[in-house]
């Protein structure tokens, strides 16, 4: 009897540990991109492959990165001057990228500088291009930045931000683009509407300049509110919704830190329930990974002052603490 009961509790010694091992095992607290002069701003994570997917404002490209921290490059459109926002979408294959011209890629033109906004779209699993979305033809006045981008997966739907011009851009699956939205309470000085993230029934998009949300009923959109919350967030970049429905806000303004918020109401209004300031260098995207929120070291700042060449990039597992 007592040898029974030993072989029985040994049988389930080995897949407990093993449990713990894979725990242990999925995740490392950062990665390294090594690949110098990248300055990606856009974050993925294709656990098919089990690499990230990052964009480049300076090499206008999409590259792939394992958990070595080795760079691969996938798509290398010459019509993507800096790339910023991605979205994959593993249903129908495709990779959404957001194409814009801030003026510091090494195919920036007098032409294109602050005055294109496009989406190109390509196969996930080869780089080739699907097709190439003109969006600054939808309203050829004033300057343009297409920035994130969110994904209805249900219908292939993307809706896309842009930073320079008050106006949320609507895609459809077959490619047909539309102005969502246009409002001048999205306008302002600097970068305004930046992440974006699809609820159910509903987006949650970002004024970066002002550090405040806006939640925008998809089907009315005219009728956006702002969310109440009881501070601002300035520099508010990428926007990620985490698997228990909390909204991950990444800010890199003044105080550099990552949020996690928290709605009783469906977003009418949220509280920040727990944050990471530690360390962050020009914090921009993030995404899920083994369950967890990673977000992207895109050391902007470097580019944009014509600084020396950062050698490499970190993604980092965010270390949120609670707020009581």
């Amino acid at each position: 009897m007592q040898n029974a009961q030993k072989e029985k509790t040994m049988k389930f010694k080995i897949p407990f540990f093993s449990l713990i091992f894979l725990i242990a095992a999925c995740g490392p607290r950062q990665i390294f991109i090594n690949q110098s002069g990248l300055y990606p701003e856009g974050l993925e994570y294709d656990s098919e492959r089990d690499n990230f997917v990052v964009t480049s404002l300076k090499e206008g490209s999409v590259g792939l990165v394992n958990k070595k921290g080795a760079y691969t490059r996938l798509v290398d459109d010459p019509k993507l001057i800096s790339t910023i926002g991605i979205r994959l979408d593993k249903k129908r294959n495709r990779i959404l990228v957001a194409n814009s011209d801030p003026g510091v890629s090494v195919k920036t033109s007098a032409a294109t500088q602050r005055k294109i906004a496009g989406l190109g779209v390509y196969e996930l699993t080869t780089g080739k291009l699907i097709r190439y979305v003109n969006l600054s033809e939808l309203s050829p006045k004033g300057n343009h930045f297409a920035n994130d981008i969110a994904l209805d997966e249900s219908t292939g739907t993307a809706y896309v931000t842009d930073s320079f011009s008050p106006i949320i851009y609507k895609v459809t699956e077959e490619g047909t683009p539309s102005i969502y939205l246009k409002n001048d309470r999205f306008a302002g000085e600097g970068f305004n509407l930046n992440g974006i993230v699809l609820y159910k029934d509903f987006l949650v998009v970002a004024k970066a300049n002002e550090g405040i949300l806006f939640k925008i009923p998809l089907t009315e959109p005219e009728k956006f509110t702002e969310i109440k919350i009881d501070q601002k967030f300035g520099g508010a970049d990428g926007l990620l919704k985490d698997d228990k429905g909390d909204l991950v806000v990444i800010a890199n303004g003044s105080l550099l830190a990552v949020y996690k918020l928290r709605s009783d109401d469906n977003f009418e209004s949220a509280r920040v329930v727990a944050s990471d300031t530690g360390n962050w260098r020009f914090n921009t995207t993030g995404a899920l990974y083994c369950g967890k929120p990673y977000v992207l070291n895109a050391e902007l700042d470097q580019l944009f002052n014509a600084r020396p060449d950062v050698a490499k990039f970190e993604i980092r597992k965010v270390d949120f603490k609670k707020i009581n």
